[in-house]
């Protein structure tokens, strides 16, 4: 450890251990107020597709889905396809 001038005292004061716990406690405040916010709005409608995988067999169902919120309709459309990946074609 450095020694001090002579006639001058080493001072320890507000050093960066006091402001980092200030910055910390700002920013838990300005959290908390942040998690009063409403939540976020889902899509009202929106489309995708599901894969369901059976293990008995081996078999994937693959299938189309779409939703529409206003009239709360679920559409789902069974896809039937001939090729299988990685199957042996012999």
């Amino acid at each position: 450890m450095a020694q001090p001038a002579a006639g001058r005292q080493l001072r320890l004061g507000p050093g960066p251990p006091l402001r980092l716990f200030l910055l910390l406690g700002v920013l838990l405040l300005r959290g908390g107020a942040a998690a009063a916010a409403e939540p976020c709005q889902a899509p009202r409608q929106w489309e995708g597709r599901t894969v369901f995988y059976e293990h008995g067999s081996g078999r994937n169902t693959r299938a189309a889905v779409s939703y529409d919120g206003p009239n709360q309709r679920l559409r789902v459309l069974e896809e039937r396809k001939a090729l299988i990946p990685c199957k042996n074609i012999a």
